[in-house]
């Protein structure tokens, strides 16, 4: 490589944060990501081709939140403990055993299989924070999990295509072996490849801590952020999983056409994270205060609202929508969600005490999916009684979790 070449390459790796192990958590997150995805949106529609009603599709999308909330605590413990490498090698073999459950077409077998095909993606969020609060400096954060955010719309964007043209050929039922066997080779490349490449890091110091030890370290901002959050993930979680449903069932639209509406909303969301991350962290660096995390977490509220009100307007949107063109501007809107998102993480991880990072993010996810898990089944029950209930409770949720956050206010920073 020439000295032009290298002196460029540096100057992009700098400026889009990347560190040696923060790109092998990249490619972790493409590999692992798109084998998950290749199959995860199309799970409600497969059970309800083995027979599952949509109260079963409801318990799936509770089961969904709730194991998610209840990984996210175990996996920021064994990160703080394990390290980072050690930890994602371990979620990633829990993935596998998951996609050999996932495969016998019977579903009760398919709601076990998610307590464990759906465990990289859980258990690993903690780790994926903590590990960009770790190797970059405050004004630095939002830059890194926006790229982090980019990388993992990668297979979301992708990988419904690629199932979608399966399923479209097979049939979801007979396709869903078949991806399965794409999703396992793609995370065994991801096993090889980490341990190839990724440096050993050294392991802190572990200090043993209980739940209620560790809530007591949770800033004011950070608990009222908290609220919000779960009210705005009401929003989202209420229709989530019957999403596909009245694109496939009530707007007539085939498997493949809903992977394609999901690609656009992934490029959306990547087309801003960039432009935004680069205007947050510019903001953050300016921010009266210097490094004070209560100055930084006032800098970033605006972006963090803005992302609320996409969450918002969703359900209303595709309620409304008429034809192809009005669902591609509704996932259009649902991808610009993620304007504020890494705002919204870098936040966190800002206000999280140090050395207890990764746990603060796992208890901050539990606390949030527990209770959001209840969305998610109440979402079943709604759609049951009328799918626009469905999307109309979401929308009143949005309104007030982005109205509590707007009228906060931060403590004036020392």
């Amino acid at each position: 490589m020439s000295a032009n070449a290298s002196g460029l390459f540096s100057r992009v790796a700098q400026a889009l944060a990347l560190r040696r192990n923060v790109a092998m958590l990249l490619v972790m997150l493409i590999l692992v990501g798109t084998g998950e995805k290749l199959f995860q949106r199309f799970l409600p529609l497969y059970l309800t081709k083995l027979g599952a009603g949509a109260l079963v599709v409801g318990l799936y999308g509770f089961m969904e939140n709730a194991l998610g909330a209840l990984y996210a605590l175990p996996g920021g413990t064994l990160t703080d403990r394990l390290g980072h490498r050690t930890s994602l090698l371990l979620f990633a073999v829990l993935n596998l055993v998951g996609y050999a459950v996932l495969a016998i077409p019977f579903w009760p077998a398919v709601l076990v299989a998610i307590t464990l095909s759906m465990a990289w993606s859980q258990l690993s969020l903690p780790a994926t924070f903590s590990l960009v609060a770790e190797q970059l400096p405050k004004g630095k954060r939002v830059m890194g999990l926006a790229v982090q955010a980019i990388i993992r719309r990668v297979p979301m964007a992708l990988g419904p295509v690629v199932g979608g043209m399966v399923f479209a050929a097979y049939g979801i039922v007979a396709g869903m072996p078949r991806v399965l066997l794409a999703a396992a080779a793609l995370t065994l490349l991801a096993v090889f490849l980490q341990m190839r490449l990724a440096r050993p890091e050294k392991i802190k110091a572990y200090e043993p801590l209980h739940p209620l030890q560790l809530w007591r370290t949770f800033r004011p901002e950070l608990r009222r952020l908290l609220v919000s959050d779960i009210l705005i993930r009401f929003c989202e979680q209420i229709p989530n999983a019957f999403v596909i449903l009245w694109v496939v069932d009530r707007a007539k639209r085939t498997d493949l056409e809903f992977g394609w509406l999901t690609a656009i909303e992934m490029a959306a969301a990547a087309s801003l994270y960039i432009p935004v991350a680069l205007w947050a962290d510019a903001r953050a660096r300016q921010a009266p205060g210097g490094e004070n995390v209560v100055a930084l977490a006032t800098e970033r509220k605006p972006f963090v609202i803005a992302t609320f009100c996409f969450f918002t307007a969703f359900p209303v949107i595709l309620y409304f929508a008429a034809g192809w063109r009005g669902l591609v501007a509704a996932f259009i809107v649902r991808g610009l969600k993620e304007f504020g998102e890494p705002s919204r993480k870098a936040t966190i991880v800002d206000l999280a005490a140090e050395g207890v990072k990764a746990r603060t993010v796992g208890l901050y996810y539990m606390i949030r999916d527990v209770t959001v898990a209840f969305a998610a089944l109440g979402g079943g029950w709604l759609w049951a009684i009328n799918p626009a209930l469905n999307l109309w409770t979401a929308f009143a949720f949005g309104i007030a979790g982005t109205l509590i956050y707007a009228m906060s206010s931060a403590r004036t920073p020392p």
